[in-house]
């Protein structure tokens, strides 16, 4: 009966994405048991191969995803299925034990959970909150921009405190999210900036990031990550 009302509502099917294999079978082993269908991968590498393997038809409903990962981590795997037309349609369920939800809303993302110390009572969460989930409305078809992240703008946010650097990932995605759209010129964290080549900033926690704009390209590129000296010494 639960299986049925989970098939209704278009959640029946799960991917899990960890890479601590004791907890990923064993929420495999719970989701199984609480009537859902798991495929389970390690990381987010083995996500996006595994994804694109495979034809539509056999997509997860739902994207359970641990956002810290090793190779490709969860920030950067929910980005690839954003800027990839034949992956941007799923839904996604993040979960980390270090972080909180993300304070700006994200699409496809449909909720966060904070990891317990059992599968068990992770999976029961997951359940509540899948009975709860409104259905989709299909999304208009716009893309939102590629992130791109340099190497030396990963090393300065990677140099950050985990709730600050979860912070400015999040509001990094939504304005890649924003930049198909009519953009504000300036918001609490967005601001159009006024130079030669078109470029936004995003301000979190002191944090600014200057993003330059490729509209051919449809690309947003981090060139400079200004970090608060207080932020420097943390």
């Amino acid at each position: 009966m639960q299986v049925e009302s989970r098939s209704a509502m278009g959640i029946h099917h799960l991917l899990l994405v960890e890479d601590d294999r004791t907890w990923r079978e064993g929420v495999g082993r719970a989701a199984r048991e609480a009537g859902f269908v798991v495929s389970l991968v390690a990381d987010g590498a083995e996500a996006l191969s595994w994804l694109r393997h495979r034809p539509r038809a056999q997509h997860p409903d739902l994207v359970l995803l641990d956002l810290m990962l090793p190779r490709v981590d969860g920030w950067e795997l929910y980005g690839r299925m954003r800027t990839d037309a034949r992956l941007r349609h799923l839904s996604v369920m993040m979960m980390s034990s270090a972080s909180g939800p993300p304070e700006v809303p994200l699409g496809g993302v449909v909720g966060f959970l904070r990891k317990p110390s059992r599968p068990e009572t992770l999976v029961s969460e997951l359940a509540e909150r899948v009975r709860e989930l409104p259905r989709r409305t299909p999304e208009p078809p716009r893309m939102p921009y590629t992130l791109r992240l340099p190497d030396e703008s990963l090393y300065s946010l990677h140099a950050l405190p985990d709730a600050i650097r979860h912070a400015v990932r999040v509001h990094l995605l939504r304005a890649a999210e924003l930049a198909a759209t009519e953009l504000p010129l300036a918001s609490s964290w967005l601001m159009a900036l006024h130079s030669e080549q078109p470029s936004l900033l995003v301000t979190v926690e002191g944090v600014r990031v200057v993003l330059e704009v490729d509209d051919a390209a449809c690309a947003l590129t981090a060139s400079m990550v200004i970090i608060p000296s207080h932020l420097r010494c943390a």
